[in-house]
């Protein structure tokens, strides 16, 4: 007799199973989409896996093209095409799960990324706070590996924004903005947030659980704060919109910023301004910080007359 109960939605089951089989094809498909993509662009840019050492690049055409494909297509096999999967695993329907459909509104899409622009100066702050924490005595290995691993990110994010001509610009701001925007959004906030809502009945906490998830996963310790503080806005912007381009809009803002300003004014002035203004008083970063949080409770209310 022909068991039926396989071809049950995943998302009329229990969100633990929900949850475990969105890490099975989250871990499946970025396996795949990693042999894939490392073949690739061996065969494209004649770079075998593992011969590329971020701390000794030359910063040569090829090998920045490398990191950029490896960068967008290791982000679409990591996030956008598992959230696409496990949609339709939940309800047949990848566009009805997420709904994609769902038009924000002209005031609630500008009121998320006002919010972006008004949280820079607090997330600003609380980097600079981050990087000045030191781990226990014992720890020190572990503090030295995560300086190494800081130093090749901030590199690493060197080599990608670099933007020596308008060509360049146009494909940083989809390599780096919109894809990890489409992508990172789907899967934390369209997928996993939905999914703890389920499971601990508190939308409140399955924000809070997403953007530590969304912040730890990013794998940069002296960045944990101000993802974290992202995460949560992104959340509580789906949570109380429901609609998944709200977020989607305030991510593609906050990480297109960075690239247009390195198009104008360079990298490395960037940096400069950055260190300047955290490293000051963080009392400035309160006032905008407040209305940010005001803004949030307005798409709240925006929203609910909008749908």
């Amino acid at each position: 007799m022909t068991d039926y109960s396989v071809l049950i939605p995943l998302s009329a089951r229990k969100p633990v199973i929900q949850f475990l089989v969105s890490m099975l094809v989250i871990l499946v498909i970025s396996i795949a989409g990693l042999i894939i993509t490392l073949l690739t662009a061996w065969l494209i840019f004649d770079i075998a896996p593992g011969e590329t050492d971020i701390s000794q690049l030359n910063f040569s055409i090829n090998q920045v093209n490398y990191l950029k494909f490896l960068q967008a297509f290791q982000h679409i096999s990591m996030f956008l095409v598992p959230s696409l999967v496990i949609a339709y695993l939940m309800k047949g329907d990848t566009t009805s799960f997420l709904k994609l459909k769902q038009k924000p509104g002209l005031a609630s899409a500008l009121l998320s990324i006002i919010f972006i622009a008004l949280i820079i100066p607090l997330n600003s702050y609380l980097a600079w706070l981050n990087e000045g924490l030191d781990l226990p005595a014992w720890l020190g290995g572990l503090e030295q590996w995560i300086s190494m691993k800081e130093s090749q990110a901030e590199r690493l994010t060197h080599l990608l924004i670099d933007t020596p001509g308008f060509g360049v610009l146009v494909i940083n701001i989809f390599v780096i903005a919109v894809i990890p925007a489409l992508g990172e959004e789907f899967l934390y906030r369209g997928v996993l947030q939905n999914i703890f809502n389920k499971w601990f009945k508190s939308g409140s906490l399955a924000v809070l659980i997403t953007a530590i998830i969304f912040s730890a996963t990013h794998m940069q310790f002296y960045g944990f704060l101000p993802r974290f503080i992202l995460g949560l806005g992104f959340g509580f912007i789906y949570l109380w919109s429901r609609n998944i381009w709200l977020p989607v809009l305030a991510h593609l803002t906050n990480n297109i910023i960075p690239v247009i300003l390195s198009y104008f004014i360079g990298w490395e002035n960037i940096n400069s301004t950055a260190d300047d203004f955290s490293s000051g008083d963080g009392l400035i970063s309160i006032i905008p910080a407040i209305i940010a949080v005001l803004i949030l409770v307005s798409i709240q209310r925006i929203s609910l007359r909008e749908n």
